[in-house]
């Protein structure tokens, strides 16, 4: 299991930074999502307002954690998506692709002195998803 140890939280300029871009974020990363046509097509009419509710509630958790230096507040967040979202016919999987995603529009969208604090808190994720994934 990935350490759970706490870390420190970011920088204040690299928190606002992250806060100011959010919404830009979950729209360019549901809008590459969609592209996924295989990883979306269950979702039907209702995908693009399912993965944008799914990154709010990420972006909220990931805001928190990364505010406090948390990790067990990602590690929740996954573990009840491993339980929840098959019930819902989401794969793991595709959680695990729309992550890796985020972190390349965060890459895209913040400045990269800001954006590599905050994707320490991205890559634990997509690297504990992995395990959940694939090794759990």
């Amino acid at each position: 299991m990935s350490n759970l140890n706490n870390v420190s939280s970011i920088s204040p300029e690299a928190l606002e930074s992250f806060r100011k871009l959010s919404d830009n974020i979950i729209k360019e990363t549901v809008s590459r999502s969609l592209e996924n046509k295989d990883e979306v097509s269950n979702h039907g009419d209702q995908a693009e307002r399912i993965l944008t509710i799914g990154l709010e509630f990420t972006t909220k958790v990931l805001d928190a954690a990364m505010s406090v230096g948390e990790l067990p507040f990602l590690e929740d967040e996954l573990l009840w998506a491993k339980d929840r979202l098959p019930h819902d016919g989401v794969m793991m999987e595709h959680i695990l692709s729309r992550f890796k995603i985020y972190r390349d529009v965060v890459n895209e969208m913040i400045p990269v002195k800001y954006a590599n604090e905050v994707n320490y808190f991205i890559d634990w994720m997509i690297a504990r998803q992995n395990e959940l994934t694939y090794i759990d």
